[in-house]
């Protein structure tokens, strides 16, 4: 074939019309429809496609164990007559949303999000929406439809959600970017956080349903386990079954549940309650609020266990011992170091003894006082483990002091004979 010949066999190439495209089909309706909706799912479609819905309506005078959903509006209230700052403190009118999700796994690729349930405060009431996702197929209808795109300026509440159910769900959102709107990244509260910082010490366990029983007044009936729920919910798609199903949902709707409660009841005891928890607890949160550096609040705790719990408030006296010499007020830091230091065990109790040796030796000039001291401090540290640096800081503060108390007496001497 001449060239001439190949070019007119090109040019009729490019005037060939191209073949029409076909158009994507619509995605298929979920299979189980009907037996989803008897558990209350309605099966609602997006431009991404299917994802099932439910909604329940609490009044706020709804009782989840002894706290009343409504109270959050009180809390929120009296966190701005506050003149102290902490991570619980938000302006009232902040969008506040309780958020937790169900897992088919605790992490990876191949563990995704198949259940997302939220809970808002609305005008008179308080509003729970559970997404369920048909399959993952329909993965990108599932997140989108949850709104959490558009949650720029709210506060997300969670139980260990900061740790785990906002990154799994941060990494599932990133396998439809280009195709959801961005995630933002909104203030969280993690209440677990709050929860460990209250209660550390005081409970053997920190799981949501241990707190309901011990300090909600909750006690779950016929939920089933976590770690049941991803098979439950596999099967129920696979099979339809939505008996199941509807146990996981219910075990969705009291975490949520318990998150309000448990806002409420920690804001409480952060603001006014001194009269319904352990001196531990009471201790705790002074030493949360000493982190913070409220040094007013925390005092106000401190001393309420001191004065109120008897020997029981060893480690809070010590607490405010540090405070109060941290202030100059070396007399009743000293006091307080006196009567905590016999009652603590452990590094705590070493760091006591070393307070009261430097107070003696550099405020109130009694190197003789102060290596008694040191030597307690020693005396602890043998039947404790401390790093070495701390041991052979006190070595060398006994000799330090041994030599001090020779040339005080020395002095003392010399002073006499004249």
């Amino acid at each position: 074939m001449s060239f001439e010949n190949k070019l007119m066999q090109m040019k009729g190439m490019l005037n060939k019309k191209p073949a029409a495209r076909k158009a994507p089909s619509a995605p298929a309706r979920p299979p189980h429809e009907k037996q989803w909706k008897e558990i209350g799912l309605t099966l609602k479609e997006n431009k991404f496609g299917f994802v099932y819905e439910k909604k329940i309506e609490y009044p706020l005078n709804y009782r989840h164990g002894n706290v009343v959903l409504g109270e959050l509006g009180r809390v929120l209230e009296a966190w701005q007559k506050t003149d102290y700052d902490h991570p619980f403190k938000l302006v009232e009118d902040t969008p506040l949303v309780f958020f937790d999700t169900e897992t088919t796994g605790l992490g990876g690729t191949g563990a995704y999000i198949f259940l997302l349930g939220i809970l808002e405060r609305k005008q008179g009431r308080f509003e729970m929406t559970q997404w369920i996702m048909p399959d993952p197929s329909q993965e990108a209808a599932f997140l989108y439809e949850s709104n959490l795109w558009q949650a720029g300026e709210s506060v997300i509440f969670s139980y260990n959600g900061k740790s785990f159910d906002w990154p799994q769900l941060h990494s599932r959102w990133m396998m439809h970017r280009g195709t959801l709107p961005k995630l933002p990244d909104p203030k969280q509260i993690d209440l677990f956080h709050g929860t460990k910082r209250i209660w550390k010490n005081e409970l053997q366990r920190l799981k949501l349903s241990v707190i309901e029983e011990e300090k909600l007044g909750f006690a779950r009936s016929g939920d089933v386990p976590g770690y049941l729920i991803p098979a439950i919910y596999l099967d129920a798609v696979k099979s339809g079954f939505p008996e199941g199903l509807a146990k996981v949902l219910y075990h969705n709707e009291l975490d949520i549940l318990s998150l309000v409660s448990l806002y409420i009841r920690s804001s409480d005891l952060l603001m006014e309650d001194l009269s319904s928890e352990s001196s531990g607890a009471y201790t705790n949160i002074g030493k949360w609020y000493a982190d913070l550096k409220q040094f007013d609040q925390s005092a106000a705790y401190l001393e309420h266990v001191t004065l109120e719990r008897g020997d029981a408030g060893a480690l809070a006296r010590f607490l405010l011992a540090v405070q109060k010499k941290r202030k100059g007020d070396y007399g009743e830091a000293l006091q307080l170091f006196k009567e905590a230091a016999p009652h603590l065990r452990g590094p705590v109790e070493v760091e006591a003894w070393v307070h009261l040796a430097k107070l003696h030796e550099h405020q109130f000039k009694d190197p003789a006082q102060a290596l008694v001291m040191t030597g307690f401090a020693k005396e602890a540290a043998s039947h404790t483990k401390v790093r070495k640096s701390i041991s052979d800081d006190l070595a060398k503060r006994e000799t330090r002091l041994e030599e001090k108390k020779r040339k005080k007496a020395a002095e003392s001497t010399v002073d006499g004979t004249r």
